[in-house]
């Protein structure tokens, strides 16, 4: 398998966690682009909702992703889902179409 794939996660924090989910989040980044399969993670949080969050992420392979959801850090992190999050994350698998030139 080597089809690229994007992954669009939307996660809701809890009103009074908002801070310490935000931190949490973005001590996955440098970690986890530094996995040989990462091609592009970033966080995104929205400007009308600040309980709104948004990782893009593109990886080399749906199985680059899979061993990205192995990592102890990341692991770590799910297991505190239900003190962060008000509701399940929506994930998204996407194949981008468009190509770049």
């Amino acid at each position: 398998m080597s089809q690229q794939l994007t992954v669009i996660a939307h996660l809701v924090t809890r009103p009074e966690k908002i801070d310490e989910a935000k931190m949490a989040m973005l001590s996955l980044i440098e970690k986890t682009r530094s996995e040989d399969g990462c091609l592009d993670y970033d966080l995104h949080q929205d400007n009308d909702n600040p309980m709104k969050f948004t990782f893009y992420e593109i990886w080399k392979n749906r199985q680059a992703w899979e061993e990205h959801m192995e990592m102890s850090y990341l692991r770590e992190f799910v297991a505190r889902g239900d003190e962060f999050f008000e509701i399940e994350p929506k994930i998204r698998f996407m194949t981008m179409i468009s190509g770049r030139s």
